[in-house]
């Protein structure tokens, strides 16, 4: 396997929003304004790669409709509970209580995924079409950098299910 084909990259992204989540327990003041601020982006660009670019293709060639419908149904939780730790001062104790929120919804969706999404997904996309793929990730995570035009709102998983992903080469 590359370590550019699409579920390696979401795989290690998975990681690092477990160590970012972790890592906010060490800061204060502004540096956890920046860290919290950074991640909630990072998360969000993330939802969007995946809606537009892995489910899209789980749901169509992986048979995972139902895996796709719950994976957004997920995204729009975390993009929620990610939205409510802004509902506290920074710090508090219930700006804290929102962020562990966050973060117990984002581990049990990405657990999820790993277990019950990628082997279906790996076992009826060829190596070829995921590494394409993740080349297509990581051209729009540079389009995408903090979470640039991207709208932060529910995405609906009918849209994303009929979402065509494009073939070929990743700078079309």
């Amino acid at each position: 396997m590359s370590d550019f084909e699409i579920t390696a990259l979401v795989l290690a992204e998975h990681e690092i929003f477990r160590r970012d989540f972790g890592a906010l327990e060490d800061l204060t003041g502004q540096e956890l304004a920046d860290a919290w601020t950074a991640l909630a982006a990072r998360l969000e660009v993330h939802a969007v790669a995946e809606e537009e670019l892995f489910y899209p293709l789980l749901a169509q060639e992986a048979d995972g409709e139902e895996e796709t419908a719950e994976g957004v149904h997920d995204h729009n939780a975390i993009r929620h509970a990610a939205a409510a730790v802004d509902d506290h001062e920074l710090g508090s104790d219930g700006w804290w209580e929102a962020v562990r929120n966050a973060r117990q919804v984002n581990a049990d969706h990405m657990a999820e995924e790993e277990t019950d999404f990628f082997p279906p997904f790996k076992d009826a996309v060829d190596d070829e079409k995921r590494e394409a793929l993740g080349m297509r990730w990581l051209a729009f995570h540079d389009e995408h950098e903090e979470a640039e035009g991207l709208s932060g709102e529910d995405a609906d998983v009918a849209e994303v299910v009929a979402t065509e992903v494009p073939e070929g080469d990743p700078t079309v």
